[in-house]
């Protein structure tokens, strides 16, 4: 009895080889099919994540843009010659001449003028904004380089004109590599760029802005005048463009990046506009910017302004921006498309892309004709 005892308990201890690679198998089959479920939900997230983050983005970005528009006095468009000649007036009258920056790989989209309060610092104490809306303030002397006239015009009106342009720059090269210092999401941006007649303590005239539009006389399609650079000649305090003062002055500030646009090989150019519109700005000749010729727009961000020679007709203005969640939701996939556009299928790109269109009427006018 004791020798069957034995026999039986050793029969029953442990388990076979065969039954544990069973084992193995299963519980390896069971995790990668676990670990497959946990990418996959990540991989989900992430890329919900990334589109969700990216279009609020784009949202603030574009009812910024929708209100600074709406306050447009005059919209720089094609109105050179009766019917345009396929020039956009912001590369003849502003970048060709270089009163406004140009920046490496951009392209300058929408430029306008507007009113805007006197600077803050323009006035004693510095005063609360309670303060200037009551009207209980008193402005500083009259800033360095202003002419009575001038600061007389400023102090009756309480604003000053300021000139504003959006450029779409690229945040990387042909070769895939960072252009500048500084890289940003996406493979380009919006910037913006505003030029004001103080400089920032509003103790002198800015060098680049030593003329005001004079929206009677001229217009601000003329800005600069003329007439007006000569009369600074004479009086030896001529216009300083900023390009020919290495690009000083103010500088561009990124308003969104993640923007989509064309890299080589794959062009994303933009549609034309619809009759009666023009292009409010364009691709000047020598600018490098994939798949565009000059004063063609890039898919990613253009706008339609409606032809107008002057600041006597509503204009209104549609702008279109496509934005990219590819690389927060799918690294590997952008940093393919950075090195090679087609190397990455057109189907994949498009998953990540969000559009966005809107419609925007300038309240801004002088002598509106019915």
């Amino acid at each position: 009895m004791f020798k069957v005892f034995r026999h039986r308990v050793y029969q029953s201890a442990g388990f076979t080889l065969i039954e544990l690679l069973v084992s193995l198998v299963v519980a390896s089959i069971f995790l990668l099919a676990t670990g497959m479920i946990v990418i996959e939900t990540m991989r989900v997230d992430r890329e919900e994540t990334g589109r969700t983050q990216v279009q609020a983005e784009l949202t603030q970005a574009m009812q910024y843009i929708q209100q600074d528009l709406a306050e447009a006095l005059y919209i720089y468009n094609d109105a050179e010659q009766p019917n345009g000649d396929g020039t956009p007036d912001l590369i003849q009258r502003l970048y060709t001449p270089g009163w406004i920056r140009r920046p490496n790989g951009a392209v300058p989209v929408v430029a306008f003028w507007k009113l805007n309060p006197i600077p803050r610092d323009c006035y004693q104490g510095p005063p609360t904004l309670q303060q200037i809306r009551e009207g209980r303030v008193t402005l500083k002397e009259r800033p360095t380089g202003i002419s009575e006239a001038d600061w007389d015009n400023i102090r009756s009106r309480r604003n000053i004109y300021t000139l504003v342009v959006y450029y779409l720059q690229r945040n990387y090269n042909n070769a895939g590599n960072p252009d500048g210092n500084t890289p940003w999401e996406g493979n380009a941006r919006i910037a913006r760029f505003e030029l004001q007649p103080f400089n920032d303590t509003c103790i002198e005239r800015s060098p680049f802005f030593r003329v005001d539009p004079d929206p009677y006389r001229q217009g601000f399609l003329d800005w600069p005048a003329e007439k007006d650079l000569q009369d600074l000649e004479q009086r030896g305090t001529p216009q300083e463009p900023i390009a020919a003062a290495g690009n000083r002055g103010p500088r561009l500030v990124t308003l969104v990046s993640n923007i989509f646009s064309s890299r080589q090989g794959s062009p994303q150019v933009a549609p034309a506009c619809p009759q009666g519109y023009a292009f409010g700005g364009g691709k000047p000749n020598g600018v490098t910017f994939p798949g565009l010729g000059d004063n063609q727009n890039d898919v990613g961000f253009h706008v339609c302004v409606r032809q107008s020679v002057g600041a006597d007709r509503p204009q209104d203005v549609i702008i279109n921006i496509t934005a990219t969640a590819m690389e927060r939701a799918n690294p590997g996939l952008f940093r393919r498309y950075i090195r090679n556009a087609t190397s990455v299928d057109a189907e994949q790109v498009s998953r990540y892309l969000t559009t966005m269109q809107t419609q925007v009427l300038a309240r801004g006018v002088f002598n509106r004709q019915a």
